[in-house]
């Protein structure tokens, strides 16, 4: 199994993994989507890995990077057992068809240089999530969740339950929504909050509620509903910002 990684880390690993969330030079939202940066990724060891393991493995990143696109995700099994290679990828709503297969195509890439014979594994890239293992998981809530902080904020006890009701409808929002997807802006009186969170697909909405529940808690836990904060897990993710890091409306 995929060992857990840390809920929290430090800052300093947030530089070195990706750009801030709402900042990375001069690069526009957009221009960061389409830069596809890793962020994370997380393997099991490589016992019991065999050349047959390793060619379904190359069956399904093709399967994926082919099939997700048009949609957004997909989850799929190659092979027979005991090599049966079992894959989903998604990719974030906002991210239109080429962006997606992209992104799919470079994580595939990437989890082989950082998880190289590795039996299972998931990693997030900036606009998608790629997750394999030889056992079937499809339907079931992953874990290895991760927060991602910036520098605490000055914040009053109205600010955080602002930012409880806030996540508490991107939740509902989410997964209520067919593509278990949502984003929200709300005013908050001298700043406007911005989140998102999403679901894999292969969850029930109960379980995607359930998933973005687990998240809502770390982050409360995490002291960070008053400042800018990524969750990411196998299953779900869950993002906030006092600046906007998703797109509403693509350029023509």
């Amino acid at each position: 199994s995929i060992p857990c990684l840390s809920y929290l880390v430090t800052l300093l690993a947030v530089l070195q993994h990706s750009p801030p969330l709402a900042s990375a030079g001069n690069l526009t939202i957009e221009d960061k989507l389409r830069a596809n940066f890793y962020i994370n990724s997380s393997c099991s060891t490589s016992d019991g890995f065999s050349p047959i393991y390793g060619q379904n493995l190359e069956q399904l990143f093709r399967s994926l990077v082919d099939s997700v696109p048009s949609s957004g995700f997909d989850n799929t099994s190659i092979g027979e057992a005991p090599n049966t290679a079992y894959g989903l990828a998604l990719c974030r709503g906002d991210v239109p068809a080429d962006i997606c297969r992209n992104c799919i195509t470079s994580a595939a890439e990437t989890v082989k240089f950082k998880c190289p014979n590795s039996r299972s594994a998931v990693i997030w890239h900036s606009s998608c999530l790629l997750r394999f293992n030889d056992t079937r998981f499809f339907g079931t809530i992953g874990g290895s969740e991760k927060v991602r902080l910036s520098p605490p904020k000055n914040s009053t006890s109205a600010d955080r339950q602002a930012g409880r009701d806030f996540v508490d409808a991107l939740v509902r929002d989410a997964a209520s929504n067919p593509k278990m997807y949502a984003t929200g802006i709300q005013p908050q009186g001298n700043y406007t909050s911005y989140g998102m969170a999403q679901c894999t697909r292969d969850l029930t909405p109960v379980d995607c509620m359930v998933c973005l529940q687990n998240a809502a808690k770390e982050i409360e836990k995490s002291q960070s509903l008053n400042q800018e904060f990524r969750f990411l897990s196998m299953s779900c993710e869950m993002g906030y910002d006092t600046r906007i890091f998703f797109v509403t409306s693509w350029p023509s």
